[in-house]
C-alpha cells in the first residue's frame, strides 16, 4: 500500500513497540504523512492470556481461545468497522507478529467477507496479500 487513500488498521491489544517508530502515536503521525488513515481497532487485540499458544505453536488452541475472546459487541463493532474501511480503501491488518497463520489475525481476517483491499501485514516483516487482490500479486 503506498502513498494515499488507505488505511492500517492496527489489531494490537497495547499499540506500543520497542521497534522505533511503530508506537501508536508515531506510527499514526507518519502514516498520516504519507496520506494513509491510522486505525486502533483495541477490541480485536489478542489478551496476553492468550499469547502463549501462539507463542508455542499451539496455535489452534490460540485461535480457538481468541474466536471465544473476540465474541463480544466491542470486537464485533470493530470488525465491522474493518469490513467498511476494506470496501472502501485498501486496508492493511496489522499486528507485530511476522507470520499470521501463527497469529490472532488470521481469525479477524477469516471472519471478514472476501475484501479485495484487505491483507495482512506486521511491524516486523513486509505485509503479504492473502490472495484477495483482483490482480492475486504477493505484496501490498
Amino acid at each position: 500500500m503506498t502513498g494515499g487513500s488507505g488505511t492500517v488498521a492496527d489489531i494490537r491489544l497495547n499499540a506500543v513497540s520497542r521497534r522505533p517508530g511503530f508506537s501508536k502515536t508515531r506510527l499514526r503521525d507518519a502514516l498520516h504523512e504519507a496520506g494513509i488513515d491510522y486505525l486502533h481497532l483495541r477490541a480485536l487485540g489478542n489478551p496476553k492470556h492468550n499469547r502463549e499458544p501462539f507463542r508455542t505453536g499451539r496455535v489452534d488452541e490460540g485461535c480457538r481461545v481468541y474466536r471465544q475472546q473476540i465474541d463480544h459487541p466491542d470486537a464485533t463493532q470493530a470488525l465491522d468497522l474493518l469490513a467498511s474501511r476494506g470496501r472502501e480503501h485498501p486496508t492493511a491488518v496489522l499486528c507485530v507478529e511476522h507470520d499470521e497463520s501463527a497469529c490472532h489475525r488470521q481469525v479477524v481476517l477469516d471472519l471478514l467477507p472476501r475484501l479485495p483491499n484487505v491483507a495482512a501485514g506486521s511491524v516486523t516483516g513486509p505485509r503479504r496479500s492473502l490472495g484477495l487482490s483482483p490482480s492475486g500479486s504477493d505484496h501490498t
